[in-house]
């Protein structure tokens, strides 16, 4: 029965603070080089090629489509860390044949899998997310309120290519974060 184990030297996992971190000091490096920028357009003074001619509305407008961009790439990344982090979960209870409830169904689910889905199971529909909500070791809806940030996190994560979903702007960080630290929380030890 086939089980990956992370490679520690090459794995780079972050938790949901770091990211967090590491947004909140991105964010701040844009505003300050919205503000300079501005300024420099309201003074006339020289702006780098990418400004040049355009109004305080443009920069706004430019601004805006960068912190948008961020805070989605952001978002897809608390996704993918709580995803990663309930993988290596249910690969650890799986290695391990823990006897704890969700252990035991995790396994059960696993030995019906081909050799190539005991590698890379699925994750939402049909797949691990699934084992944990009918293994009914966690409220259920915390389960389901960390789903409808997956339809957003695939959007932005496989290139955009169909029609946005309505979680992609009606998520904000601080949900998507909530979402996914729920969810780790309610995680059995």
């Amino acid at each position: 029965m086939p089980v990956p184990t992370a490679n520690q030297e090459t794995s780079e996992p972050q938790t949901l603070e770091e990211i967090r971190a590491w947004n909140r000091d991105v964010v701040d490096a844009l505003i300050g080089q919205r503000a300079s920028i501005q300024h420099a357009v309201q003074v006339g003074s020289a702006v780098g090629p990418r400004f040049v001619g355009m109004t305080e509305a443009d920069v706004d407008a430019w601004y805006d489509a960068q912190r948008r961009e961020l805070d989605r790439l952001t978002a897809l990344n608390l996704v993918a860390s709580a995803e990663a982090t309930i993988k290596l979960d249910y690969f650890r209870r799986v290695r391990q044949k823990l006897k704890d409830p969700l252990s035991r169904a995790y396994l059960k689910w696993h030995k019906g899998l081909s050799a190539k889905r005991q590698l890379r199971p699925d994750f939402d529909d049909g797949g691990i997310l699934d084992v944990l909500k009918k293994a009914q070791v966690m409220d259920n809806n915390v389960v389901g309120r960390y789903r409808e940030c997956l339809r957003a996190r695939h959007w932005v994560g496989h290139g955009r290519y169909w029609a946005k979903p309505l979680e992609v702007d009606g998520l904000d960080l601080d949900e998507v974060h909530e979402r996914a630290s729920v969810l780790l929380q309610a995680m059995p030890a």
